[in-house]
């Protein structure tokens, strides 16, 4: 579960595929209280979020004053986390998600601090981030733009900041053998700055579905960036994450198997798993649905009946429905929250292929979907290998991000495309 405090709603760039209406992100009005945010935050603190991820987000977080800013980071940093020993202490970490583009030396100073894990927002190297910016369409502009984000990340790793990177998969950086290339030798860079994760994640956009992935496209991409992780002992996700999901490993805030990230999780249009403070204080749903006007959460004790229903009929006898759940309801085919994920076949053949690597790699491992369990039940108890702030450390953003946008060269082994490998480039 994670927490979203969204201090403004506004923001300084026009990605071409944000999932916000361009109001909401230019001209939004919503009144900032940090009080308002404070009460709303100890609320939900005090019951079963507690010990969750907490991000800074937006719209872009750091529009607000530095001394806002400052003020938001030491609440989130001092609350009072129970620890599973008995013992409670300072939850002692913050995360960010941000675009990169106002971070000064005082931000930077704040992150020590603070001890802030930064997530930047970037899609690939410059030459493949092109969707993103002040103003996609001015080639000039994203060129600068791209530059300089590309320096104040090196900015951040020289002092030792935690970065990890929200990387959009769509069209103009994943299409095509010759772009994944290029996207892989980006992150053998970033492993050697000392970057090793973040999330790989395919955009989903109603307003430009001609920048979307095919599912054959997004599982090439897929299988290639999981192959990428073994081979350089990388962290991306949501590749790492479903490999643990397999495993049936448990998560760090919960004594039962949860799927992650949150778009495999089971999650209710409704009642979201994430929930994000708004700048008012006003305890709202995931930032996805937003962009439908659905700030607030419902009041209703129980869930839509999505679930149900795909269990019974379009998810019917999946043999990865317990670790899939039918995917985000944002996602959802023909644009429908209640179908099952347009990304249904890509997950079920990148799924697939890690089971067989994991059978490969050990013939009596015992995985998550081997046996029947009841909902809420145990499955495996082995460690998650989780960060300090209680999950993937600064590789998790705070919606899972897709569509925020929120890897290595190397050569690639020989795989049979009829075999599940993607082409052997």
């Amino acid at each position: 579960m994670t927490i979203i405090i969204c201090p403004t709603e506004k923001c300084n760039y026009s990605c071409t595929y944000c999932f916000e209406p361009s109001e909401q992100r230019h001209k939004s009005e919503m009144p900032y209280s940090f009080d308002a945010i404070k009460r709303s935050l100890y609320q939900v603190w005090r019951g079963p979020y507690n010990g969750s991820d907490i991000s800074l987000h937006g719209g872009e977080c750091t529009l607000v004053s530095i001394e806002e800013f400052e003020r938001l980071l030491d609440l989130v940093y001092h609350l009072p986390w129970n620890c599973d020993d008995g013992t409670v202490k300072p939850k002692g970490v913050v995360n960010i998600v941000t675009n990169g583009s106002n971070i000064t030396d005082r931000h930077i100073e704040l992150f020590k601090k603070y001890n802030v894990y930064v997530g930047l927002s970037m899609d690939g190297p410059p030459e493949l981030n092109r969707l993103r910016g002040p103003n996609p369409e001015d080639s000039s502009a994203t060129n600068e733009y791209a530059q300089s984000l590309w320096k104040t990340m090196k900015r951040l790793r020289d002092h030792n900041i935690p970065v990890s990177i929200m990387c959009i998969l769509h069209r103009e950086n994943a299409s095509t053998p010759e772009k994944l290339k290029k996207i892989g030798g980006w992150l053998v860079t970033l492993k050697k700055m000392r970057i090793t994760g973040g999330r790989l994640n395919p955009v989903y956009s109603d307003s430009h579905p001609e920048l979307q992935l095919s599912n054959d496209q997004i599982y090439t991409a897929w299988n290639y960036f999981y192959r990428m992780n073994k081979r350089h002992g990388l962290n991306w996700n949501p590749l790492k994450e479903m490999e643990h999901n397999l495993r049936g490993t448990k998560r760090r805030l919960s004594n039962i198997f949860q799927p992650s990230p949150c778009f495999l999780n089971k999650c209710d249009l409704f009642n979201t798993h994430t929930l994000s403070i708004l700048p008012d204080g006003t305890i709202g749903n995931c930032d996805r649905t937003f962009a439908h006007g659905m700030y607030l959460r419902s009041r209703a004790s129980g869930a839509s009946g999505r679930y149900e229903a795909l269990k019974q009929i379009e998810c019917k006898d999946c043999r990865y429905w317990r670790i899939c759940g039918g995917g985000c309801p944002e996602t959802g085919g023909g644009g429908d929250w209640r179908n099952k994920t347009r990304f249904c076949d890509a997950i079920y053949r990148i799924y697939e292929y890690i089971e067989k690597k994991l059978r490969e790699e050990d013939p009596s491992i015992a995985l998550s979907i081997d046996v029947e369990v009841e909902e809420g039940v145990p499955i495996l108890d082995s460690a998650h290998g989780d960060g300090p702030h209680g999950d993937e450390p600064h590789g998790d953003g705070a919606h899972g991000d897709e569509a925020h946008g929120d890897a290595p060269h190397g050569n690639l082994p020989h795989g049979d495309s009829n075999h599940g490998d993607s082409p052997d480039w």
